[in-house]
């Protein structure tokens, strides 16, 4: 399985880097043709993204490599903004050399909703140095965030299953685990599912969390344990509980919580 990149930001010592940012109508075969344009000018695309707007609009971002090209990032603009599809073409100039930062496109969006990155770096704050100057009341405050956000992607998640057709708890809560793992949060299966009593089994492989907190010798999902226990609630229509089982943080090859109704 290979990881999903989000480059906003990119070091390479001593390469001449820079973004290029194409506004142009969407149809079949204009990334291949900007593509090979820019290959014919020997330039390596490093990493490149596009969006389809449903107006017919979309973007392509490069991250471009022009070490090895006589090129000019200024006269491969104009050299874009000629052909007929193209409506716009930004050049993203480095901070310094080899050190370049995509500030050229804001928002983040995930489809249609704002977003945020954060890194695992920024992750340790908040799981790691959080709970250790607030103790018990840290990861009881982690616990509750993770349960609030959990029960308002449960609602959309029930909302957007209704609205593609699907009915039934169990792909409900399969369509769940599938996008929290698109998001990052881990690899998590339903192990096992009961409608009546309510009832799960769920077991997250690399999980976010508790990668970070590997060697703690005790359960240590908070945040996520929240979330999915909020997801639980709206899926079962109904508050739920989850206990964690076993942890990667004790030395556990996974993640594992029970999931019953709160008594």
């Amino acid at each position: 399985m290979i990881p999903f990149q989000v480059q906003r930001l990119l070091y390479r010592q001593g390469r001449r880097l820079y973004g290029i940012i194409v506004e142009a109508f969407s149809k079949p075969g204009v990334l291949a043709l900007i593509s090979s344009m820019l290959a014919e000018r020997n330039l390596d695309i490093i990493y490149c993204t596009a969006i389809a707007a449903e107006d017919k609009r979309g973007g392509i971002i490069f991250l471009v490599d022009f070490t090895d090209s006589d090129a000019m990032p200024q006269s491969v603009a104009e050299e874009l903004k000629s052909l007929e599809f193209v409506e716009d073409v930004t050049i993203i100039e480095p901070i310094v050399d080899g050190f370049l930062i995509d500030d050229a496109t804001f928002p983040i969006m995930l489809g249609r909703r704002r977003a945020l990155i954060l890194d695992d770096g920024m992750l340790r704050g908040i799981f790691i140095s959080f709970r250790e100057r607030l103790g018990s009341g840290g990861e009881a405050m982690l616990y509750h965030l993770g349960l609030e956000a959990g029960r308002s992607r449960g609602r959309h998640a029930a909302m957007l299953a209704q609205r593609v057709g699907i009915k039934s708890l169990d792909k409900g809560l399969e369509t769940v685990a599938k996008a929290l793992k698109a998001l990052g949060y881990g690899i998590i299966e339903f192990i096992e599912l009961q409608e009546n009593p309510p009832r799960a089994r769920v077991r997250i492989y690399n999980s976010i969390e508790c990668e970070l907190g590997r060697g703690a010798g005790h359960p240590f999902s908070q945040y996520i344990r929240g979330l999915i226990t909020g997801i639980a609630s709206e899926f079962f229509k109904r508050e739920m509980t989850a206990r964690e089982v076993k942890c990667i943080a004790m030395g556990d090859p996974y993640c594992e919580f029970e999931l019953k109704p709160r008594m």
